[in-house]
């Protein structure tokens, strides 16, 4: 097992463990047990206040990925100190996001806050420079606007897990404007302009044209327009690796875990085939959105 599944599926001890046993960790391992096993939380460059939150959310990431407290558990703890951190004992979790966006956003940052494959993190940055793009998807084209988000300050869980290795790169908000993290990207490759790019277009276009349609529906038809577009094989192997039907509340696992069936009589090594195959798939798929959430047969593309 390599030690990015580690990651993945939050194991921290299981990290440590390997980390230990491999000779090319022995640098960066004192900086884990520093945290995971001493309590020794980051510092970062931002307003003492600011660092109490995101010190109450690395409290919460050694509760849930080393110290194996029920997601729910730490949950409720974190919630309970961020409460308690900004005197609002009584307020409901929509009331303490706002409140929490508030007081970045009096500091010079901006910040969104929630879940990202059923764990809390939030993300925090200072600049955002909204892009224009024009953007090819198999029903046709559109421009969208691509916000380039510059100066994080905070990535959430995984990012947090692997010291920036991994972690989002970006995402697409309600209104269609696709997220971008700067950092995360060279804009040339594939990985900005298909799986970035196309995929969170695919989003934007879903979202407006089938409301109501479900967090793993998304993943798993934005996931099947990277295929199509895609040349690297390895993709495939990717989405079949985290694939996962049990975790319920991973829309991406739950995406996977549907490619991996769909795919389970296509040649893996023959990219063509992948890449037709996951158009057809998106197709048929698209006639089964379109009878479970009964909306116009007009496409929301213009060419």
């Amino acid at each position: 097992m390599q030690i990015s599944q580690f990651f993945l599926n939050g194991d921290m001890k299981g990290a440590l463990a390997y980390m230990r046993s491999h000779e090319e960790y022995k640098e960066i391992l004192p900086a884990y047990t520093a945290i995971f096993e001493d309590c020794i939380y980051r510092t970062y460059e931002i307003p003492d206040m600011l660092n109490a939150v995101l010190r109450l959310y690395q409290v919460y990431f050694r509760n849930t990925f080393y110290c194996g407290s029920p997601e729910a558990a730490a949950a409720d703890k974190l919630l309970t100190g961020l409460k308690h951190l900004l005197n609002m004992p009584d307020a409901d979790e929509d009331t303490l996001v706002e409140q929490l966006q508030s007081v970045f956003e009096e500091n010079g940052y901006h910040a969104l806050f929630g879940k990202t494959q059923g764990y809390y993190g939030p993300y925090i940055w200072r600049d955002t420079v909204p892009t224009v793009y024009r953007v090819e998807l198999p029903d046709g084209a559109a421009e969208y606007t691509v916000n380039i988000l510059k100066s994080f300050v905070f990535r959430s869980w995984l990012d947090y897990l692997t010291f920036g290795k991994q972690g989002t790169g970006g995402w697409a908000s309600p209104d269609g404007t696709i997220n971008c993290i700067e950092q995360a990207y060279d804009f040339e490759s594939e990985r900005f302009l298909v799986s970035l790019l196309k995929h969170e277009a695919q989003h934007t276009v879903d979202m407006k044209r089938f409301p109501g349609i479900t967090p793993a529906e998304l993943e798993y038809r934005a996931k099947l327009v990277e295929l199509h577009y895609c040349s690297d094989l390895g993709l495939l192997q990717k989405f079949l690796s985290i694939a996962d039907e049990r975790k319920i509340t991973d829309s991406h696992a739950l995406a996977c875990a549907q490619i991996k069936l769909a795919f389970a009589h296509t040649n893996h090594a023959d990219l063509s085939c992948i890449q037709t195959k996951a158009l057809e798939l998106l197709h048929a798929h698209t006639k089964i959105m379109k009878e479970k959430y009964t909306v116009p047969d007009a496409s929301p593309l213009s060419s």
